[in-house]
């Protein structure tokens, strides 16, 4: 049965919009080529967990982010302690000048954030959190440090994650990020 120029134009584009849907999620599978480092997708990476960046809450110069963990893979996955952080400036060259503490480090006092860290193991499609604290105070002297990107690694070995958290961190001249300890969120993703 012989085509009509409809039938050929509307199979052209589906053909065309299902090829841009599969060349977008295969393009977030491999590493970010511009970065250089694997970005945390919608795709579960090969080691079957993700990390992602939630919104930076201020408050009076004070702020806090959360990092949530989603194990996306099969198996459990174990993590104890803190998430290791680096940060990158905007030409993605390592910040200096920026000391990463586990827990609060003096910034504020944040229920929980001091507390130890405990062991978390997460079922496949479990979540856990981390929470990033500091404190966009400038004295008036040195620059000011503001961090777009971040790499997080649920545990110490492990991939790091390149995030882009919404706004980026605003550091100010304090030089000081507190991480706090992996805790269960009691949630599935």
């Amino acid at each position: 049965m012989p085509r009509s120029v409809y039938d050929t134009v509307l199979v052209a584009v589906v053909g065309l919009l299902v090829g841009s849907v599969i060349w977008t999620v295969t393009a977030v599978a491999y590493d970010d080529p511009a970065a250089g480092w694997p970005t945390s997708s919608p795709i579960c990476p090969e080691e079957g967990v993700r990390v992602t960046a939630g919104p930076v809450n201020p408050a009076l110069g004070l702020r806090a982010m959360d990092l949530t963990l989603v194990n996306c893979g099969t198996r459990a996955y174990r993590v104890q302690g803190y998430p290791e952080i680096h940060l990158y400036d905007q030409d993605q060259q390592r910040v200096t000048g920026v000391t990463v503490v586990h827990g609060s480090g003096g910034i504020a006092t944040v229920t929980g954030f001091d507390d130890p860290p405990n062991p978390v193991t997460l079922a496949p499609g479990e979540t856990a959190s981390a929470g990033l604290l500091w404190r966009n105070t400038t004295t008036g002297y040195g620059g000011s440090a503001s961090v777009p990107y971040l790499t997080v690694a649920a545990r110490s070995g492990s991939l790091p994650l390149l995030l882009t958290p919404d706004g980026g961190l605003d550091l100010g001249t304090t030089g000081r990020l507190g991480v706090g300890p992996w805790r269960t969120t009691g949630g599935t993703r």
